[in-house]
């Protein structure tokens, strides 16, 4: 292997690098020697660029079974500051001191495989250094929201100012909740649980008393049913044998009069004023029970306005979940603050500070990522429909789409795979960063009127060995099918204790010239998973 625009050089046996002067090609022969040990390789100033052919996905097909030409026009993958694509700028993957990895590992502690069991393992280049490791970079440049570099944004200390401000305002909030009750949680909380005994005994009797108005509600449903039925089988009038002193039909839940002479010749009217009674009755009971429930609720509502110190259990209890949140769950007599949100966002903000210091101009330099794009345009039929809704003629109409990542990243990320009698497991972790990604419908409008995202970051977790570990499995048909077991009573609390959490943030997001701003979802954990692949009929 020689030449710097493409080298794959193979680690065997995961040992130490050498620096890069002293590396040295593998024949075929040497390749051969190695056996179960493993490869590591980077790519070293490569580029793709599809810009004057073409190339076209076929089989497509719209609702309406009618075919949809889709040409792929452009697509690229190279290095960072391509422009998207307009600048020959060559790409790397890994160095020779941080390469991809691919092979059998061991288990050690740290490592999301079985104790004590051997795992294969994809694994991506990995630094240690603040900059370049994603999860860090990918917090600091949450809290950036703009693109460093960017006009406006040439001060790394942006995010550190934001997330001080974050912190200091959860520090003021539990500051004051510890001064509105003397700084004694644990007093707080045997108040609250001393009061709550009145609400769940008033609760219960409000449980039991909804309970009776809706089987009384029911009985008045059913009772109008008899009568309505009988209602329905009623004559128009009822005459006497002169013809006259007739008597229509009443609105219904009104008694039908007789004649005074000739009297009821129906049989159903009597039928019908005998049902009357049972649902008045049953209206009555409905409404004795409409009643007590109300005065129970009463009740319920007055328990929580029982107050101590002035200040009520509704928002005593309130206060209490929310120093919790902010402090971590209390345990025996004393009050404290050692986990939480305001614990969290104190090591967040030691690290964005750590990102911070290290940007470039100040003491590293982050390493170069890809740019990736593809543009597509899509030929389909195209039914024009006047005002009434009535079809016109079909026409070929084009839509055009495209999407680019700038600078994109995937460091730090994993994929285990072992074996068991279920089928394959696996655990992974994808650590994915942009500084920009960028989705069009548009062929040569500028990004006013495209989405725009900066400083995108994915940090996903799928699979824990210990608790979630995820199978690969081929169904009877041959379908593939991608499971994560649901959590269990049994270790729904070891869970949500130990399995990784996964982020995905956006520091900026623009769409079509507006500014959404800053987004995140953040601490999800999937519970549950089934995702099987499906093989269409042609």
């Amino acid at each position: 292997m020689t030449g710097r625009s493409a080298v794959i050089a193979c680690l065997a046996g995961w040992f130490l690098c050498l620096p890069v002067q002293a590396m040295k090609a593998l024949d075929d022969e040497q390749l051969g020697e190695v056996s179960g040990a493993g490869l590591g390789f980077f790519i070293d100033g490569f580029s793709y660029d599809q810009s004057s052919a073409t190339a076209k996905i076929t089989g497509v097909k719209n609702s309406a079974n009618q075919d949809v030409q889709v040409d792929i026009t452009g697509a690229y993958i190279k290095g960072a500051g391509s422009q998207r694509g307009t600048l020959d700028t060559k790409a790397y993957l890994g160095t020779p001191m941080h390469p991809f990895t691919f092979g059998p590992i061991k288990y050690k502690t740290g490592d999301n495989i079985p104790v004590g069991q051997q795992a294969l393992q994809l694994k991506t280049p990995t630094w240690t250094d603040p900059i370049n490791d994603t999860h860090k970079f990918g917090l600091w440049s949450y809290y950036q929201g703009c693109l460093y570099g960017e006009s406006g944004c040439t001060d790394p200390t942006l995010a550190s100012n934001k997330v001080n401000t974050e912190l200091t305002t959860l520090t003021g909030q539990r500051d004051t909740l510890l001064s509105t009750y003397q700084n004694n949680m644990p007093a707080l909380k045997s108040g609250i649980d001393a009061d709550m005994l009145t609400v769940n005994q008033r609760q219960a009797v409000v449980d039991q008393r909804e309970a009776l108005v809706q089987s009384a509600n029911d009985s008045v449903n059913s009772a109008y049913n008899v009568m309505k039925g009988w209602y329905d089988q009623l004559p128009a009038q009822q005459c006497g044998p002169l013809g006259g002193s007739c008597q229509s039909r009443p609105a219904i839940g009104d008694t039908y009069s007789c004649p005074l002479i000739g009297g009821c010749k129906d049989p159903n009217v009597a039928k019908y004023n005998s049902s009357i009674k049972p649902w008045s009755d049953a209206k009555d009971s409905l409404s004795t029970a409409q009643n007590n429930l109300a005065q129970s609720q009463q009740d319920l509502s007055a328990a929580w306005s029982v107050t101590r110190n002035g200040v009520t259990l509704s928002k005593r209890a309130s206060d209490y979940d929310k120093f919790i949140q902010l402090c971590g769950a209390q345990s025996g007599s004393g009050t404290t603050c050692v986990s939480g949100t305001i614990d969290r966002t104190s090591k967040n903000a030691a690290t964005v500070k750590l990102v911070a210091d290290a940007m470039p101009g100040s003491a590293g330099t982050r390493i170069q990522g890809l740019d990736i794009g593809i543009k597509t345009r899509f030929t389909l039929p195209s039914v024009a429909y006047n005002s009434n809704g009535t079809a016109g003629a079909t026409t070929q109409r084009q839509d055009f789409f495209s999407i680019s990542l700038e600078n994109f990243t995937l460091n730090g990320s994993y994929l285990n795979l072992w074996g068991d009698k279920a089928g394959m497991k696996l655990s992974m972790s994808l650590q994915m960063y942009a500084d920009k990604l960028v989705i069009s419908g548009c062929e040569t409008c500028s990004d006013s009127n495209r989405a725009v995202a900066k400083n995108v970051y994915f940090d996903l977790n799928l699979g824990d060995a210990n608790y979630q570990p995820a199978t690969l499995t081929v169904a009877s048909n041959g379908d593939l099918v991608l499971n994560a077991p649901g959590v269990t009573w049994a270790n729904h609390d070891a869970f949500y204790k130990n399995v990784q959490k996964s982020n995905i943030s956006i520091g900026n997001l623009n769409i079509g010239g507006t500014d959404i701003g800053s987004q995140a979802i953040r601490g999800m954990r999937i519970d549950y998973l089934n995702v099987r692949t499906v093989n269409l009929p042609r």
